[in-house]
């Protein structure tokens, strides 16, 4: 009786165990731990509003200069990062509420983004210092001689499932990051927009500016975005960089914090 009690238990345990692995087959090995699939999502489709995180540098691998970019470098003098100093005493183009431009505006303020989707362009406005860009889609050629601008002139393609905008004509006294990373009128800056689900887009930031690198930079750095809720918290705020307001938190704060009268 005892043997064909427990010929029955070892039985129904190899089932149990046989229906375990199919199970788990059929999911394509996942494990209990492996993030579910996500909801439905048109990778092509941006729209929506988008929030960044304060993400810093763009020094992932670290730049390689040349001489000019070097000098241009060491002669920025940040108030973030490991070359920090007092922002009494730095040089930062922020100090003075300058536009940040790009791709700075971007990546060194916790700010939300939204695309507006229009047959000939798309439209991307940035909450914070309530900026909009014209990104061309129509095929419109970058001129080749522009005028200077802080946020420059942009045209945008679809490479797959990635969302490709290059800029040029940059305003060169607008940093590259909070840092001090410096360009020149000849940067080329390249988003790579990847909506990766529902719920998170991707993006990648690529400058080419043979005046201060050898090399591209910002190849190994990833920014993630959140899509927000249509609610009030998910929604834009004012959320504007003021010279006014900063002469006076120059006044109360940084100026004393520095030692500077």
């Amino acid at each position: 009786m005892s043997y064909r009690i427990a010929k029955s238990i070892g039985t129904g345990l190899m089932i149990l165990l046989l229906s375990a692995t199919a199970a788990f087959a059929e999911q394509g090995g996942r494990g209990r731990n492996a993030a579910p699939a996500g909801p439905p999502h048109d990778p092509h489709d941006l729209s929506g509003i988008w929030l960044g995180r304060a993400a810093g540098a763009l020094n992932n691998p670290p730049p390689s200069f040349t001489p000019a970019g070097k000098a241009a470098f060491d002669a920025n003098k940040p108030s973030f990062g490991p070359r920090a100093v007092a922002p009494a005493v730095g040089n930062d183009p922020l100090g003075g509420a300058n536009p940040p431009g790009i791709p700075r505006g971007l990546i060194s303020h916790a700010t939300k983004i939204q695309f507006i989707q229009l047959p000939d362009k798309m439209v991307q406005l940035v909450e914070w210092n309530r900026v909009w860009r014209e990104i061309w889609t129509n095929g419109r050629r970058l001129p080749e001689d522009p005028d200077l601008a802080w946020y420059g002139y942009s045209a945008g393609r679809w490479e797959g499932d990635e969302f490709v905008v290059d800029t040029i004509g940059l305003d060169p006294r607008a940093w590259v990051d909070e840092e001090g990373t410096p360009k020149s009128d000849a940067a080329r800056v390249q988003e790579r927009y990847h909506r990766i689900d529902r719920d998170n887009l991707e993006l990648t930031i690529i400058i080419t500016d043979p005046k201060m690198y050898t090399k591209p930079i910002g190849t190994g750095v990833k920014f993630m975005w959140r899509l927000q809720p249509d609610t009030p918290t998910g929604n834009f705020i004012e959320d504007i960089f003021a010279p006014m307001d900063e002469e006076s938190f120059n006044k109360r704060v940084r100026n004393p914090a520095g030692g500077v009268r």
